[in-house]
């Protein structure tokens, strides 16, 4: 019977493994399709924009004025020195070159091409992107036309309008990509033309995926995930597909199953081998396992702690701080509570360096992190290492008398410090601290509460340091030095 139950256990442990494998390599597929397709998606709008800048520069009195040269380098010339766009051009209504960049010879009739046909037959399609064409001007180049129709004043057709997108850049996208040993990366047309392929396929001519049985799903989702053994080359494949938005296009990352799934057949052979063997033997395997696994969450937990804390002072760091300000913020526009900040900077700090050496101004540093620890330590309290010599505190459901009374501690435990007994020999210094506080209603910024506390410390800066300043953060707008309360100053 313990045999049986372990053998059950392993079988479902492994099958739970396995799924987490599948839904791990989804996951990293996914991202990296997203990816893809945002970078088209960057490229398709910018080459755009460059057209419809052209269709509306075309025909402006001053450039119709120009010369042949100096029109032709105002409207092309950003665009020639792309490195994936091998033309851009205007045709008239037939198809022929009127106007161009990217050769030397404009006397082209693109009278034929697909993107020609369908804005002269239609007025409303917009912007399109052609089928994959041989350049005529490029020696057979393999190029997609990004195109838009060029009307008449009367809406009549006047000629399309085109930037060419060499192939090349979509091969560029993928060659870097490691999706394993058996894995596949492409972008593919909704008409089932193959794009590009990483690794590249030998077939002449490219296969067209529209006859196979799954691609379907791929037109008509936006995005999915599904696995299926490839018309290709046999590999059964997890398929991830991302559309690109306001094109025909769908970026695909697929790596093999077996590939996915190595580690796990690993892991299954050993687990299998164990609990045939005995039952115990399986038993220490699973605790191994189980404490191994324990073991990389305390250390990954760990190293998250680590990527949010000032190595030097232990408090929390820049990045830290920006998460709990805009936390904390959101927080506070669904309550009507209080949220308070305050900026701490040591005072005199660079001559305080120069006179006693940087090592001593870095313990001077710890023993300020230290008084602030000790007075920000509730649940949501965010002490952090703004820079330098600079804190910043945030203290959420913390009223101003609450602030200040903080504020006021931490100044005075600091300057406590000059006089305890036991650090002879220390050299002492102080600190100013702005104070701020914000409600739901006022200010309407988290910069403007900031900024206000900001404020604050240079107010008490130059009302000689070693003191504390409040400001009222909702009359930020309108800061003036009535708006700015000293609270102490202590020469």
């Amino acid at each position: 019977m313990l045999a049986t139950g372990v053998l059950a256990v392993s079988l479902l442990t492994l099958l739970a493994a396995r799924d987490t494998a599948r839904e791990h390599a989804h996951e990293t597929s996914k991202n990296v399709a997203a990816v893809l397709s945002a970078n088209i998606s960057r490229t398709v709008e910018s080459s755009d924009q460059s057209l419809l800048t052209l269709i509306a520069t075309l025909d402006k009195p001053g450039v119709q004025a120009l010369s042949a040269s100096v029109r032709n380098e105002l409207m092309f010339n950003t665009t020639a020195n792309s490195r994936y766009i091998s033309g851009m051009g205007v045709t008239d209504d037939r198809g022929r070159v009127v106007a161009g960049c990217c050769s030397s010879n404009h006397h082209w009739d693109f009278g034929d091409r697909d993107y020609f046909l369908v804005h002269r037959q239609s007025p409303d399609v917009g912007r399109y992107l052609s089928a994959i064409y041989h350049a005529r001007a490029r020696g057979g180049a393999e190029a997609m036309a990004l195109s838009r129709r060029v009307n008449y004043p009367d809406g009549s057709f006047k000629g399309v309008a085109i930037v060419a997108i060499d192939l090349e850049y979509f091969n560029h996208l993928l060659a870097d990509l490691d999706v394993g040993p058996h894995g596949v990366a492409a972008i593919v047309r909704i008409d089932g033309t193959l794009v590009s392929r990483n690794p590249p396929l030998n077939a002449s001519p490219p296969p067209n995926f529209s006859t196979s049985p799954t691609f379907p799903r791929m037109v008509n989702h936006d995005s999915g995930f599904y696995a299926a053994r490839s018309s290709v080359d046999g590999e059964v494949r997890l398929y991830t597909f991302q559309r690109v938005p306001g094109t025909p296009l769908i970026a695909v990352v697929a790596p093999a199953l077996d590939d996915v799934l190595v580690s796990w057949k690993h892991l299954s052979w050993v687990v299998g081998i164990s609990a045939s063997s005995i039952s115990l033997a399986f038993c220490i395997v699973v605790w191994i396992l189980a404490f191994a696994l324990r073991d990389r969450a305390v250390a990954e937990d760990r190293l998250r702690e680590l990527a949010q804390i000032d190595p030097l002072t232990g408090l929390k760091n820049r990045r830290a701080l920006d998460a709990s300000l805009a936390s904390e913020w959101d927080r506070l526009q669904r309550t009507d509570g209080w949220l308070s900040v305050l900026y701490v900077d040591a005072d005199h700090f660079k001559q305080y360096n120069d006179v006693y050496g940087h090592a001593e101004g870095d313990n001077a540093l710890r023993r300020l992190a230290d008084c602030i620890r000790r007075h920000a330590q509730r649940r949501g309290d965010c002490a952090s290492r703004y820079g330098g010599e600079e804190f910043v505190i945030v203290l959420p459901d913390t009223d101003p008398m609450q602030a200040v009374r903080i504020a006021e501690a931490i100044r005075t435990d600091v300057e406590r410090l000059a006089c305890d007994p036991t650090a002879i020999g220390r050299p002492p210094f102080t600190v100013s601290i702005g104070c701020a506080t914000a409600t739901r209603s006022h200010p309407s910024l988290l910069s403007e509460l900031t900024q206000a506390a900001d404020l604050a410390l240079y107010d008490a800066k130059r009302a000689g340091r070693n003191q504390v300043v409040f400001s009222q953060a909702n009359s930020l707008a309108a800061c003036k030095d009535s708006d700015l309360t000293r609270v102490g100053t202590h020469p």
